[in-house]
């Protein structure tokens, strides 16, 4: 953990993300479906675009939601884009989106093993 100021996590190639990562490093929740349980785990960084989430071994649905804080102040609902064993990376949903019906095939799903290594 850093010290709490907000960090850029800098990248080799800065064309390769759309949106400027912020390293966060604090507890989050996951929501895995609107009437279970929020399981808490660890918010790596955030970007306008999405969140890197530490999950630990548990299963993460393509579609879920996150929650920030404990009281549920702030969430957001995201597609689960990849996963590198306790790490998942999810990109942030629209209203619109979720209204449209998303399209939960994302082209680098296929790449994550659901075991954790």
């Amino acid at each position: 953990m850093h010290d709490g100021g907000a960090m850029v996590r800098n990248s080799d190639n800065p064309g390769a993300r759309k949106h400027a990562r912020v390293v966060f490093e604090k507890p989050g929740f996951v929501i895995p479906t609107p009437d279970s349980p929020w399981i808490e785990c660890d918010v790596v960084d955030i970007s306008q675009g999405g969140v890197c989430l530490d999950v630990g071994a548990m299963f993460v649905p393509e579609l879920f939601g996150v929650a920030f804080n404990p009281s549920g102040d702030v969430l957001r609902v995201c597609v689960r884009i990849w996963r590198d064993g306790p790490l998942i990376g999810a990109r942030f949903v629209t209203a619109k989106e979720l209204r449209q019906g998303v399209k939960l095939e994302s082209p680098n799903a296929k790449r994550e093993p659901e075991k954790v290594r």
